[in-house]
């Protein structure tokens, strides 16, 4: 599963780079996405840790590529790479989500 933006002025920092926050927020929801997929549960983040490794200029295309990598009961364990278009590794998101149960 992918996700896609195009980073708009409006996601960008005075230096005209993809702030950081929207890059959390971003990375955030690909991963929640991802937990769905295999899970089919809404799920909570519990912990987000993010690797920013190069910036975004506005204009860039960036996909986020989420893998789940645990599940073990309400607890899943994601991991998401941040590609450029141009193939970079703009950053890394790691996180631990807990699924939700209806209440009856």
């Amino acid at each position: 599963m992918r996700t896609g933006m195009w980073v708009l002025d409006r996601h960008c920092n005075g230096m005209g780079f993809l702030h950081g926050g929207m890059t959390c927020s971003f990375s955030d929801s690909a991963l929640a996405w991802a937990v769905w997929s295999v899970t089919g549960k809404m799920s909570v983040t519990l912990k987000l840790t993010m690797e920013f490794m190069d910036i975004v200029r506005e204009g860039t295309w960036l996909e986020a590529h989420p893998e789940v990598t645990l599940v073990d009961g309400d607890m899943v364990h994601v991991t998401a790479q941040l590609i450029k278009a141009d193939g970079g590794i703009a950053a890394r998101a790691d996180a631990i989500f807990r699924t939700l149960r209806r209440k009856s």
